[in-house]
């Protein structure tokens, strides 16, 4: 026989049971919305609209499987959905490609609104190791006058990628099998390039959650030197990729991308600096950590301004 309960008290039956495995409390009650939303098929609103709700036996069945696996074997809730909300798309996130993070939505939604100021000018973007595609359909679907172009070293991301543009309905991106740019056509020129590439250091992994470690492709994540020898490599390669956009320079809008670890802005500045890029800035997240670094290339009429 099911039982109603009240909606409060089974968010905070969740929340105390995914305790044992997540320590931040705000995110045991967010995990615990996202398991009831997607276990009854109904948004946050339509559930706090009844003050009470009774599970099925199935349901019931899949929320404490649910629970287990999470404080169990360690696997992400958002792999037991099947997908994440990023910017205006929906996101079918499969192990072990990367799981979008609400860090790299932030800024991706921030260079959009940039972009959105140039009106209907064509552009050609292209987002360097694109797992899932988040940032590549984000850009696709608010900017349909776009070129964009997505490349991985992983054929399992790119299927994935492949796969999230169909179901986003979206078919002006272009996907190519690269190791950083190394396989892109010389000659193929961008306005824009984009990238969250692997910037975690050996130490810094000792430190990540059992659930990333265990189940998301640690390739996607972990980089020698520090985590800055793919950065390293993405900068120099970027720089005989992109082409002057005046438009850009004129809005401000910056033309390489990179996301990075918390404590490598003033290595990623240097580095850009070093291969010449221009207005090179470091710009924080949401919880005021450096979180991406952003140039241009320079031409003759550089003014150094940010």
């Amino acid at each position: 026989m099911n039982t109603d309960l009240p909606i409060a008290t089974l968010i905070q039956t969740i929340s105390q049971e995914l305790h044992r495995k997540y320590q931040n409390e705000l995110l045991c009650t967010q995990y615990a919305w996202w398991v009831l939303e997607a276990i009854t098929q109904k948004n946050k609103a339509m559930l706090l609209a009844h003050d009470s709700i009774s599970l099925t036996h199935e349901q019931q069945n899949t929320l404490t499987n649910w629970i287990k696996k999470q404080v169990e074997d360690n696997i992400p809730l958002q792999y037991l959905i099947g997908s994440v909300p990023f910017a205006s798309c929906d996101i079918l996130v499969e192990p072990p490609t990367l799981i979008p993070r609400q860090e790299t939505e932030e800024w991706c939604i921030s260079i959009i609104e940039q972009l959105k100021q140039l009106g209907d000018q064509p552009l050609r973007i292209l987002d360097v190791c694109t797992g899932s595609g988040c940032i590549a359909l984000s850009l696709a679907k608010e900017l349909p006058h776009a070129q964009i172009y997505a490349s991985d070293i992983s054929d399992t991301a790119l299927a994935l990628a492949q796969k999230n543009a169909a179901h986003n309905q979206l078919k002006q991106i272009t996907f190519l099998s690269s190791d950083l740019l190394q396989n892109i056509p010389s000659d193929l020129q961008f306005d824009i390039i984009i990238s969250n590439p692997p910037y975690i250091s050996s130490q810094e992994w000792q430190e990540v959650d059992a659930s990333v470690k265990e189940w998301e492709d640690p390739i996607a994540l972990l980089a020698p030197d520090e985590g800055l020898a793919v950065v390293k490599q993405l900068i120099t390669q970027a720089k005989k990729h992109l082409r002057p956009n005046p438009a850009l320079q004129k809005y401000g809008i910056p033309q390489l991308i990179i996301e990075i670890g918390y404590q490598q802005g003033a290595a990623v500045k240097a580095l850009f600096e070093k291969e010449g890029f221009c207005n090179v800035i470091v710009k924080k997240d949401m919880h005021s950590k450096d979180r991406i670094v952003v140039g241009c290339i320079c031409n003759d009429k550089s003014s150094g301004r940010a």
